[in-house]
């Protein structure tokens, strides 16, 4: 079974620091990514489909050089202006002759995102249209389209789950070390959208994404989740009413 590799606490360990400090010394790598790649080879920190966790390796550096435990070569780019999700020109058209009930929805499909144009549409979705906006998802992620015949009926993100949780810790019964081995197995429902009121839509597409869910996740990163998790406002039931969603 996988289990979750500890990067930064892998790094902060004292045996851990010592290493970092030789490979960080050799002046043949160039720049931060080179030397995140080859810790990677040094750790043998890979997800459980045998690639290099790069990109968590580079932000497990970031940390320890803002701790003041190392010192990282300077940036070869400034990636602030990157930082805001795409968004399209204008907001996306609004679902055309939408039905009443569920059973008359044309065309219902739960589609994930997986080009730019797509994201761009996602992102717009929720900028305009979620009480809370887009977001930069973090960690393993999803991200779904929920499309019809009348239009763009909704959109659904998953993304990593928050390090600890009380509720969550309390529910799955596992202890400290077991959660820091297979937290990657819980996903956060972080974005639910559901457009206009049509009855039984969003519970439906809920169940329907749900079930999608393990199978996108092994495919994209090598295993399924156990546990999804959400949040609802406190001042919000969290129940669908009418087709509306909640804002998670």
């Amino acid at each position: 079974m996988f289990e979750q590799n500890q990067i930064l606490r892998t790094l902060s360990a004292l045996w851990g620091r010592i290493r970092l400090k030789k490979r960080l010394s050799d002046e043949s790598l160039p720049n931060r990514t080179a030397i995140a790649r080859r810790v990677c080879e040094d750790f043998g920190f890979v997800d459980a489909k045998g690639r290099a966790q790069v990109a968590t390796c580079a932000k497990a550096l970031l940390k320890l050089e803002a701790r003041g435990e190392i010192t990282l070569p300077a940036p070869l780019n400034n990636h602030a202006a990157q930082a805001s999700p795409r968004l399209l020109d204008e907001a996306v058209a609004p679902p055309v002759a939408m039905p009443a009930t569920l059973d008359e929805v044309e065309g219902l499909a739960v589609v994930r995102v997986r080009t730019a144009a797509q994201r761009a549409v996602w992102n717009t979705l929720l900028h305009h249209e979620h009480p809370r906006g887009t977001t930069t998802l973090v960690g393993a992620q999803l991200r779904y389209l929920v499309v019809s015949a009348h239009g763009y009926l909704g959109a659904v993100g998953f993304s990593a789950p928050a390090l600890r949780l009380a509720a969550r810790e309390h529910f799955m019964a596992w202890s400290d070390a077991q959660r820091q081995a297979h937290l990657h197995r819980i996903f956060c429902l972080s974005r639910f959208l559901i457009r206009g009121t049509c009855k039984y839509l969003a519970s439906h597409v809920f169940g329907r994404v749900l079930k999608q869910v393990p199978d996108d996740c092994y495919a994209l990163y090598g295993y399924h989740p156990w546990l999804t998790e959400t949040y609802v406002c406190a001042r919000l039931t969290g129940v669908s009413t009418g087709g509306a969603s909640p804002p998670l």
